[in-house]
């Protein structure tokens, strides 16, 4: 230490006051600085004044402790103690030894069996096998998108009752029923022999006629009128052979 003049002075050392330690009693309680009502003695409610705490009751299962198992049980215990003790080895899929090359094979087996009768007995007494029926397609049928022929003879039926109805009612009402009336053409060799024809009567009606033409005063009502109907035969008869040579088609009601 450097010189100094302060070290002339005496100097004496305060002394150290002893910290005694701090007694606190047991049995006294902190303070508490909000009420208590209901949370302590005969007014408790049931889970006030306390929060318990459990492993997993907000989040996830519950933590085992370290190192040890959830549940002791000695079924596990046994089974893991044996897998340690015994090896374990397959029993039933192991292959037979192989031959040696010193092994000689066994010649000449011979059998009584016939084959051929044994197999036929077989194929007699072997249960067939079930056949899965094939799905049906509809659309492959003869019938598909054709009118079932039930339907057609329903609605036969149904136009036979309505027709009998119609009648009955008619008959009932005083009405006639009366039948359409109903025409047939005439082909071209049908129409030429009937032309034919009424060309042969015009000839022969007139040749009739002729012989009254020169009398020229009819004394009898007979004569007169047998003239009067052949001039109406002609007459008629001329019409006809001109409608038939006419282009258009001819009908007649049959």
């Amino acid at each position: 230490m450097s010189e100094s003049i302060y070290n002339l002075v005496p100097y004496e050392e305060p002394a150290q006051e002893k910290k005694h330690h701090r007694v606190t009693s047991k049995a006294t309680k902190p303070v508490v600085p909000y009420s208590t009502f209901g949370c302590h003695g005969s007014t408790r409610l049931l889970g006030a004044g306390q929060v318990s705490k459990k492993d997993g009751a907000y989040f996830g299962p519950p933590k085992p402790e370290s190192g040890l198992p959830r549940t002791y049980s000695p079924e596990r215990s046994s089974s893991a103690e044996r897998k340690t003790s015994e090896s374990f080895s397959y029993t039933d899929r192991r292959k037979g030894v192989v031959p040696s090359k010193t092994d000689r094979p066994i010649l000449g087996i011979t059998t009584s069996k016939n084959f051929i009768t044994a197999n036929a007995v077989e194929a007699i007494l072997q249960v067939p096998k079930r056949t899965k029926a094939p799905e049906l397609n509809y659309m492959k049928k003869e019938d598909f998108g054709k009118v079932p022929s039930y339907l057609t003879q329903v609605k036969d039926e149904i136009r036979r009752e309505n027709e009998m109805i119609e009648r009955y009612v008619k008959q009932q009402m005083g009405e006639i029923e009366r039948t359409p009336e109903s025409f047939e053409e005439l082909t071209q060799d049908e129409r030429d022999d009937l032309l034919d024809a009424l060309k042969s009567k015009w000839d022969y009606v007139n040749s009739q006629y002729q012989k009254f033409t020169h009398l020229v005063v009819l004394d009898t009502a007979g004569q007169i009128r047998r003239k009067e109907q052949y001039e109406t035969a002609l007459q008629q008869l001329e019409t006809d052979i001109e409608r038939l040579q006419r282009a258009s088609a001819v009908l007649i009601r049959k």
